[in-house]
């Protein structure tokens, strides 16, 4: 017998085999679909899934389930013979669905439901790998898991007093329920704790005929999350922003004088900025000579046009670029946002054309947006994130909502939180506490109190809360202004040994009239947070 042939024979048997698990692999591969194989099941956009009408039992998915920071269900998946592979979602709270979104069959994936896909339908491992071997085993596939920074009891609670400031007769909010959105932040690391954008949706009637399509067709948008995507003219909160530049870079201090006739008028280029609310007969108790101070207490206009134009154009444009906003114009420097991990939309301190052609940054437009108007298109995440700044002594920590992922089979506790990352220090520690002070200034004299009747037994100067803020109404072409407030708690301005803030909050109403009302909305939630230790 030639010795050969059983080695031979033994190649040959190898090889076989060797294709035949090739063979066996390509089949799986068929049977799964080319993007199930690579990608999980991405059901909401797979038209095999649809054309059959059911899934084969080894590819219905159970997607992750997405909590709030404490455990509570946010999103889930049940069982459910009628949909399309078995499973359907399931969501807790419709005031999170702007945020959370929806996974559907039929209409794909929004919000986290779309930035996470992967993550949730399994498709992706811990280790960022593809999770092929339950596709090739015909075993179920399950999805990983999301613990995110809200607090479910800090959310109903801020949608709770969305409406608050319609208690004063109409004086502060005429509408019922106006647009606009509230995002409360922990300025130390970053961590959203509430998101409330008004109108919202429920994300379980997705699928229900017609729900859709009346979503789409709302002149209201419910679909947008106003709170991260919602660009408006950010109005006098962004004299934040300016304040920023001209402390830090010590062009002023928040003793600088101005005269009355300073204080009242000014002019640039021929176009007058003057200081309107006191020449119709408002803060007729304002002291002249005007500290800078004061100016930002009272939200003077025209003390905040001319410093902007005195900081300069390049230096202004600086600062705003500091706090992650974009500059889209010719010869700018381009900057990368913070990169928030739900869908946004970056703010931008001017349009990149104005009329057809390149925006020129003219001293008009520095001035109007010194005080801010202007161009500015400002999300309410990034005037949170700029009242964050304030408070966490110039730092900006990137803003985030996911807390932990947590991987198919594995216990949260195992799991640590997403580690916060500063994307810029803005300013220094003495600047920040300099912006303090003239915060607490427009809670105890300014547009953040006078006037305003008491609210829950407390006016804002002697709420438990210690909140300083800064009121905005940004004017518009036509109709009311929009309503601002950004604020921390608690502020260590106000004297009373607070220590650090622990809350940010910004907080806009469209077409709502005067910023001040809305401090009232702010200082509830501040003490809601402050009793229950919200994030800490």
């Amino acid at each position: 017998m030639n010795n050969t042939t059983g080695p031979a024979i033994r190649r040959l048997t190898a090889i076989f085999i060797s294709l035949l698990l090739i063979i066996s692999a390509i089949g799986a591969y068929t049977q799964v679909s080319d993007r199930a194989f690579f990608n999980g099941p991405l059901l909401a956009e797979s038209q095999t899934y649809n054309a059959r009408g059911h899934c084969p039992p080894y590819d219905s998915p159970v997607r992750g389930t997405i909590y709030d920071r404490n455990g509570v269900k946010l999103a889930w998946s049940v069982p459910d013979p009628n949909a399309t592979c078995g499973y359907k979602r399931e969501y807790l709270d419709p005031t999170l669905s702007p945020l959370i979104g929806y996974f559907s069959y039929k209409y794909g994936t929004a919000g986290i439901e779309a930035a996470y896909n992967d993550w949730l339908s399994g498709a992706q491992t811990g280790a960022n790998k593809v999770n092929v071997l339950p596709h090739l085993l015909h075993e179920p596939q399950y999805g990983n898991n999301l613990y995110l920074t809200i607090d479910e009891r800090l959310q109903q609670y801020v949608n709770n007093v969305y409406n608050a400031s319609a208690l004063f007769g109409g004086v502060c909010q005429s509408a019922s329920d106006p647009n606009g959105a509230v995002v409360v932040e922990n300025p130390n690391n970053g961590e959203i704790l509430a998101i409330v954008s008004h109108p919202y949706y429920d994300a379980n009637k997705i699928d229900d005929p017609g729900y859709f399509a009346s979503l789409q067709s709302d002149p209201n948008l419910p679909l947008l999350d106003r709170a991260t995507q919602g660009l408006y003219a950010p109005g006098s909160t962004f004299k934040t922003v300016t304040l920023t530049g001209v402390l830090n870079e010590g062009t002023a201090s928040l003793s600088t004088s101005f005269s009355k006739q300073d204080a009242l008028y000014y002019t640039v280029n021929g176009e007058p900025i003057n200081w309107v609310d006191y020449l119709n007969g408002q803060w007729q108790n304002a002291q002249f000579p005007l500290s800078l101070q004061d100016a930002y207490a009272y939200s003077d206009n025209t003390v905040y046009a001319r410093e902007a134009v005195q900081l300069g154009a390049s230096k202004w444009l600086e600062y705003v670029r500091r706090y992650g906003i974009e500059t889209p114009g010719q010869g700018m420097p381009t900057i990368n946002p913070p990169a928030f991990d739900a869908p946004f939309d970056p703010s931008q301190a001017f349009n990149a054309t104005t009329n057809g052609q390149p925006t020129a940054f003219t001293d008009n437009l520095l001035a109007e947006s010194g005080f801010g108007q202007g161009q500015l298109l400002i999300s309410p995440l990034t005037m949170a994130t700029v009242a964050s700044t304030v408070a966490a002594n110039g730092y900006l920590y990137t803003p985030h909502v996911v807390l932990k992922k947590i991987p198919y089979g594995t216990a949260p506790s195992d799991v640590l939180p997403v580690t916060a990352s500063i994307y810029n220090q803005v300013m220094s520690p003495e600047t920040a506490s300099l912006i303090r002070q003239a915060m607490w200034a427009v809670t105890e004299y300014g547009t953040g109190s006078a006037g305003l009747p008491a609210h829950n037994g407390y006016y804002t100067y002697n709420s438990p809360a210690h909140m300083g803020g800064k009121t905005g109404t940004a004017q518009l072409h036509s109709g009311r202004p929009h309503a601002w407030w950004i604020g921390i708690a608690p502020d260590d301005a106000s004297g009373a040994g607070t220590g650090p803030a622990k809350y940010a909050i910004a907080l806009i109403k469209e077409n709502s009239g005067e910023g001040a009302c809305q401090a009232y909305v702010a200082n509830d939630t501040m003490l809601y947070a402050l009793q229950h230790n919200i994030g800490y």
